[in-house]
Protein backbone atom coordinates (compact mmCIF):
# COMPACT_ATOMS: atom_id res chain seq x y z
CA UNK A 1 0.00 0.00 0.00
CA UNK A 2 1.17 3.55 -0.69
CA UNK A 3 3.40 5.04 2.00
CA UNK A 4 1.65 8.42 1.98
CA UNK A 5 -0.39 10.53 4.39
CA UNK A 6 -4.03 11.05 3.46
CA UNK A 7 -4.53 14.46 1.80
CA UNK A 8 -7.63 15.25 3.84
CA UNK A 9 -5.68 14.56 7.04
CA UNK A 10 -2.97 16.97 5.86
CA UNK A 11 -5.55 19.70 5.22
CA UNK A 12 -7.20 19.16 8.61
CA UNK A 13 -3.91 19.63 10.45
CA UNK A 14 -2.75 22.60 8.34
CA UNK A 15 -6.03 24.48 8.90
CA UNK A 16 -5.47 24.53 12.66
CA UNK A 17 -3.51 27.65 13.75
CA UNK A 18 -0.31 26.83 15.63
CA UNK A 19 -0.58 27.62 19.33
CA UNK A 20 2.64 28.63 21.11
CA UNK A 21 3.06 29.03 24.88
CA UNK A 22 5.79 31.52 25.92
CA UNK A 23 7.12 31.20 29.47
CA UNK A 24 9.38 33.96 30.79
CA UNK A 25 9.23 36.16 33.91
CA UNK A 26 10.81 39.05 31.98
CA UNK A 27 8.04 41.21 30.39
CA UNK A 28 10.49 42.62 27.82
CA UNK A 29 11.42 39.13 26.61
CA UNK A 30 7.76 38.19 26.37
CA UNK A 31 6.90 41.28 24.33
CA UNK A 32 9.81 40.67 21.96
CA UNK A 33 8.95 36.98 21.41
CA UNK A 34 5.25 37.79 20.96
CA UNK A 35 6.14 40.36 18.30
CA UNK A 36 8.48 37.96 16.47
CA UNK A 37 6.06 35.03 16.44
CA UNK A 38 2.82 36.97 15.87
CA UNK A 39 4.23 38.43 12.65
CA UNK A 40 4.35 34.87 11.27
CA UNK A 41 0.70 34.26 12.17
CA UNK A 42 1.26 32.08 15.20
CA UNK A 43 -1.25 32.21 18.05
CA UNK A 44 0.85 33.17 21.08
CA UNK A 45 -0.01 32.78 24.78
CA UNK A 46 2.35 34.41 27.32
CA UNK A 47 2.93 33.03 30.82
CA UNK A 48 5.02 35.10 33.27
CA UNK A 49 5.68 32.24 35.71
CA UNK A 50 6.07 28.47 35.87
CA UNK A 51 2.84 27.98 37.80
CA UNK A 52 0.80 29.98 35.30
CA UNK A 53 2.49 28.12 32.44
CA UNK A 54 1.51 24.72 33.87
CA UNK A 55 -2.08 25.83 34.42
CA UNK A 56 -2.32 27.20 30.88
CA UNK A 57 -0.68 24.16 29.26
CA UNK A 58 -2.91 21.67 31.10
CA UNK A 59 -6.04 23.71 30.36
CA UNK A 60 -5.30 23.95 26.62
CA UNK A 61 -2.20 22.03 25.53
CA UNK A 62 -0.16 24.15 23.08
CA UNK A 63 1.59 22.93 19.95
CA UNK A 64 4.99 24.01 21.30
CA UNK A 65 6.42 25.67 24.41
CA UNK A 66 9.28 28.21 24.57
CA UNK A 67 10.55 28.06 28.14
CA UNK A 68 12.98 30.22 30.13
CA UNK A 69 15.11 28.51 32.82
CA UNK A 70 15.87 31.18 35.43
CA UNK A 71 12.50 32.03 37.00
CA UNK A 72 11.50 32.58 40.65
CA UNK A 73 9.61 29.96 42.68
CA UNK A 74 9.67 27.35 39.90
CA UNK A 75 12.50 27.25 37.34
CA UNK A 76 12.21 26.03 33.77
CA UNK A 77 13.69 22.59 34.52
CA UNK A 78 10.94 21.87 37.06
CA UNK A 79 8.25 23.17 34.71
CA UNK A 80 9.54 20.91 31.90
CA UNK A 81 9.67 17.89 34.21
CA UNK A 82 6.06 18.41 35.32
CA UNK A 83 4.94 18.83 31.70
CA UNK A 84 6.64 15.58 30.67
CA UNK A 85 5.10 13.72 33.63
CA UNK A 86 1.56 14.66 32.60
CA UNK A 87 -0.08 12.65 29.84
CA UNK A 88 -1.84 15.73 28.46
CA UNK A 89 1.42 17.59 27.82
CA UNK A 90 4.10 14.90 27.69
CA UNK A 91 4.34 14.99 23.88
CA UNK A 92 4.37 18.80 23.54
CA UNK A 93 7.85 19.85 22.31
CA UNK A 94 9.71 22.19 24.68
CA UNK A 95 12.45 24.58 23.51
CA UNK A 96 14.53 26.15 26.26
CA UNK A 97 15.56 29.79 25.76
CA UNK A 98 18.16 30.85 28.30
CA UNK A 99 21.21 33.03 28.89
CA UNK A 100 22.84 30.02 30.57
CA UNK A 101 25.44 28.71 28.08
CA UNK A 102 27.28 26.01 30.04
CA UNK A 103 27.39 22.47 28.63
CA UNK A 104 25.95 21.11 31.89
CA UNK A 105 22.91 23.41 31.59
CA UNK A 106 22.24 22.24 28.03
CA UNK A 107 22.68 18.59 28.92
CA UNK A 108 20.26 18.96 31.83
CA UNK A 109 17.72 20.60 29.52
CA UNK A 110 17.82 17.65 27.12
CA UNK A 111 17.64 15.22 30.04
CA UNK A 112 14.45 16.96 31.19
CA UNK A 113 12.92 16.20 27.78
CA UNK A 114 13.57 19.37 25.78
CA UNK A 115 13.85 19.07 21.99
CA UNK A 116 16.10 22.13 21.53
CA UNK A 117 18.05 24.84 23.36
CA UNK A 118 18.47 28.45 22.24
CA UNK A 119 20.95 30.75 23.97
CA UNK A 120 20.12 34.38 24.78
CA UNK A 121 20.59 36.87 23.27
CA UNK A 122 18.75 35.26 20.39
CA UNK A 123 18.00 36.37 16.84
CA UNK A 124 14.50 36.48 15.36
CA UNK A 125 15.59 34.27 12.44
CA UNK A 126 16.87 31.60 14.81
CA UNK A 127 13.67 31.59 16.88
CA UNK A 128 11.48 31.29 13.78
CA UNK A 129 13.67 28.60 12.17
CA UNK A 130 13.75 26.41 15.29
CA UNK A 131 10.03 26.86 16.02
CA UNK A 132 9.14 26.04 12.41
CA UNK A 133 11.30 22.89 12.47
CA UNK A 134 9.73 21.49 15.61
CA UNK A 135 6.20 22.50 14.62
CA UNK A 136 6.74 20.59 11.37
CA UNK A 137 7.86 17.55 13.34
CA UNK A 138 4.88 17.95 15.66
CA UNK A 139 2.57 18.21 12.64
CA UNK A 140 4.10 15.06 11.17
CA UNK A 141 3.61 13.27 14.46
CA UNK A 142 -0.06 14.24 14.54
CA UNK A 143 -0.50 13.10 10.96
CA UNK A 144 1.01 9.76 11.86
CA UNK A 145 -1.30 9.46 14.86
CA UNK A 146 -4.28 10.18 12.60
CA UNK A 147 -3.05 7.59 10.15
CA UNK A 148 -2.77 4.96 12.86
CA UNK A 149 -6.35 5.62 13.98
CA UNK A 150 -7.70 5.68 10.42
CA UNK A 151 -5.97 2.53 9.20
CA UNK A 152 -5.41 0.55 12.38
CA UNK A 153 -7.07 -2.47 10.76
CA UNK A 154 -4.27 -2.68 8.20
CA UNK A 155 -1.25 -4.61 9.45
CA UNK A 156 0.92 -3.39 6.60
CA UNK A 157 0.21 0.30 7.27
CA UNK A 158 0.73 -0.15 11.00
CA UNK A 159 4.16 -1.61 10.27
CA UNK A 160 5.13 1.40 8.15
CA UNK A 161 3.91 3.85 10.78
CA UNK A 162 5.75 1.97 13.50
CA UNK A 163 9.00 2.24 11.54
CA UNK A 164 8.51 5.98 11.13
CA UNK A 165 7.90 6.41 14.84
CA UNK A 166 10.97 4.37 15.67
CA UNK A 167 13.09 6.54 13.40
CA UNK A 168 11.77 9.72 15.00
CA UNK A 169 12.38 8.29 18.47
CA UNK A 170 15.98 7.22 17.87
CA UNK A 171 17.40 9.76 15.42
CA UNK A 172 18.46 13.36 15.94
CA UNK A 173 16.08 15.47 13.85
CA UNK A 174 18.84 17.57 12.27
CA UNK A 175 21.85 15.32 11.67
CA UNK A 176 20.18 11.93 11.35
CA UNK A 177 22.59 10.31 13.84
CA UNK A 178 21.46 8.73 17.12
CA UNK A 179 19.76 11.15 19.49
CA UNK A 180 20.84 11.45 23.10
CA UNK A 181 18.30 8.99 24.54
CA UNK A 182 18.98 6.23 22.02
CA UNK A 183 22.76 6.72 22.24
CA UNK A 184 22.68 6.42 26.01
CA UNK A 185 20.60 3.23 25.85
CA UNK A 186 23.00 1.61 23.38
CA UNK A 187 26.04 2.85 25.32
CA UNK A 188 24.74 1.22 28.51
CA UNK A 189 24.38 -2.08 26.62
CA UNK A 190 27.92 -1.90 25.22
CA UNK A 191 29.37 -0.96 28.60
CA UNK A 192 27.59 -3.88 30.26
CA UNK A 193 29.01 -6.24 27.62
CA UNK A 194 32.53 -4.87 28.04
CA UNK A 195 32.32 -5.15 31.83
CA UNK A 196 31.00 -8.70 31.62
CA UNK A 197 33.78 -9.96 29.37
CA UNK A 198 36.52 -7.52 30.54
CA UNK A 199 36.96 -6.17 27.03
CA UNK A 200 38.54 -2.75 26.30
CA UNK A 201 36.26 0.20 25.55
CA UNK A 202 36.85 3.92 24.93
CA UNK A 203 34.46 6.86 25.21
CA UNK A 204 34.73 10.19 23.35
CA UNK A 205 33.13 13.59 23.97
CA UNK A 206 33.38 15.98 21.00
CA UNK A 207 32.48 19.67 20.81
CA UNK A 208 32.60 22.04 17.83
CA UNK A 209 34.88 24.96 18.70
CA UNK A 210 33.42 28.49 18.78
CA UNK A 211 30.09 27.24 17.41
CA UNK A 212 28.24 30.35 18.60
CA UNK A 213 30.68 32.45 16.59
CA UNK A 214 29.83 30.40 13.48
CA UNK A 215 26.11 31.04 14.04
CA UNK A 216 26.67 34.75 14.67
CA UNK A 217 28.96 35.15 11.64
CA UNK A 218 27.27 33.00 9.00
CA UNK A 219 23.75 32.51 10.33
CA UNK A 220 21.99 29.61 11.99
CA UNK A 221 21.23 27.80 8.74
CA UNK A 222 24.99 27.63 8.14
CA UNK A 223 25.42 26.43 11.73
CA UNK A 224 22.91 23.64 11.13
CA UNK A 225 24.77 22.61 7.97
CA UNK A 226 28.06 22.54 9.89
CA UNK A 227 26.47 20.20 12.45
CA UNK A 228 25.38 17.88 9.62
CA UNK A 229 28.82 17.99 7.97
CA UNK A 230 30.68 17.27 11.19
CA UNK A 231 28.33 14.39 11.98
CA UNK A 232 28.87 12.92 8.49
CA UNK A 233 32.67 13.05 8.87
CA UNK A 234 32.47 11.29 12.24
CA UNK A 235 30.14 8.58 10.90
CA UNK A 236 32.37 8.01 7.86
CA UNK A 237 35.49 7.73 10.04
CA UNK A 238 34.10 5.51 12.80
CA UNK A 239 33.54 1.78 12.32
CA UNK A 240 30.11 0.27 11.69
CA UNK A 241 29.86 -1.18 15.20
CA UNK A 242 31.01 2.02 16.95
CA UNK A 243 28.27 4.10 18.60
CA UNK A 244 27.85 7.74 17.68
CA UNK A 245 25.23 10.33 18.57
CA UNK A 246 24.40 13.98 19.11
CA UNK A 247 23.91 14.55 22.82
CA UNK A 248 23.57 18.33 22.92
CA UNK A 249 23.53 21.46 20.78
CA UNK A 250 27.04 21.20 19.26
CA UNK A 251 28.17 18.18 21.26
CA UNK A 252 28.61 14.64 19.96
CA UNK A 253 29.66 11.42 21.70
CA UNK A 254 31.15 8.16 20.48
CA UNK A 255 31.74 4.82 22.14
CA UNK A 256 34.30 2.46 20.62
CA UNK A 257 33.90 -1.15 21.78
CA UNK A 258 36.88 -3.53 21.72
CA UNK A 259 39.15 -0.48 21.48
CA UNK A 260 41.97 0.65 23.78
CA UNK A 261 42.65 4.30 24.44
CA UNK A 262 45.75 4.28 22.20
CA UNK A 263 43.80 2.67 19.35
CA UNK A 264 40.98 5.17 19.78
CA UNK A 265 43.45 8.07 19.69
CA UNK A 266 44.26 7.15 16.09
CA UNK A 267 40.56 7.32 15.18
CA UNK A 268 40.05 10.56 17.10
CA UNK A 269 42.99 12.20 15.33
CA UNK A 270 41.58 11.16 11.93
CA UNK A 271 38.27 12.82 12.86
CA UNK A 272 39.93 15.97 14.21
CA UNK A 273 42.22 16.33 11.17
CA UNK A 274 39.43 15.66 8.65
CA UNK A 275 37.29 18.39 10.19
CA UNK A 276 40.22 20.82 10.44
CA UNK A 277 40.99 20.29 6.73
CA UNK A 278 37.40 20.48 5.54
CA UNK A 279 36.04 23.64 3.95
CA UNK A 280 32.39 23.92 2.94
CA UNK A 281 30.67 26.41 0.69
CA UNK A 282 27.39 27.47 2.33
CA UNK A 283 25.27 30.17 0.66
CA UNK A 284 28.29 31.27 -1.34
CA UNK A 285 30.58 31.58 1.70
CA UNK A 286 33.56 29.42 2.65
CA UNK A 287 32.95 28.01 6.13
CA UNK A 288 35.21 25.81 8.23
CA UNK A 289 35.49 24.72 11.86
CA UNK A 290 37.56 22.68 14.31
CA UNK A 291 36.73 20.07 16.92
CA UNK A 292 37.92 19.48 20.49
CA UNK A 293 37.82 15.90 21.79
CA UNK A 294 37.98 14.47 25.31
CA UNK A 295 38.49 10.73 25.84
CA UNK A 296 38.27 8.18 28.64
CA UNK A 297 38.74 4.42 28.79
CA UNK A 298 37.16 1.58 30.73
CA UNK A 299 39.50 0.76 33.61
CA UNK A 300 37.70 -2.00 35.51
CA UNK A 301 34.50 -4.01 35.39
CA UNK A 302 32.71 -1.77 37.91
CA UNK A 303 32.92 1.39 35.78
CA UNK A 304 29.63 3.20 35.16
CA UNK A 305 28.59 5.13 32.06
CA UNK A 306 28.22 8.32 34.13
CA UNK A 307 31.81 7.96 35.32
CA UNK A 308 33.12 7.35 31.79
CA UNK A 309 31.26 10.41 30.52
CA UNK A 310 32.45 12.54 33.42
CA UNK A 311 36.08 11.64 32.75
CA UNK A 312 35.68 12.31 29.02
CA UNK A 313 33.93 15.61 29.76
CA UNK A 314 36.79 16.66 32.04
CA UNK A 315 39.24 15.79 29.27
CA UNK A 316 37.13 17.81 26.81
CA UNK A 317 37.24 20.79 29.17
CA UNK A 318 41.03 20.42 29.27
CA UNK A 319 41.14 20.34 25.46
CA UNK A 320 39.07 23.53 25.33
CA UNK A 321 41.24 25.30 27.90
CA UNK A 322 44.40 24.16 26.08
CA UNK A 323 43.54 26.10 22.95
CA UNK A 324 40.88 23.88 21.31
CA UNK A 325 41.28 21.78 18.13
CA UNK A 326 43.05 19.06 20.10
CA UNK A 327 42.54 15.75 21.88
CA UNK A 328 42.96 15.14 25.59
Amino acid sequence: MADTIDKNSQERVDETPCNILLVDDNPQNLRLLIAILSMRGYKVRPAPSGAIALESALSTPPDIILLDIMMPEMDGYEVCQKLKENELTSSVPVIFISAMDAVADKVKAFEMGAVDYITKPFQAEEILARVNTHLSLRRTQRLLEEEIERRKASEEILKVISMKYQKMATQDYLTGVSNRRYFMERAEEELSRANRYTHPLTFMMMDIDHFKRINDTYGHQAGDQILKNVANICVDTLRVHDLFGRIGGEEFSAMLPETTLNEALVVAERIRKAIEDAEWEIDGKKVCCTLSIGMSQLNDNSETLDNLMKKADEALYLAKSSGRNCIK
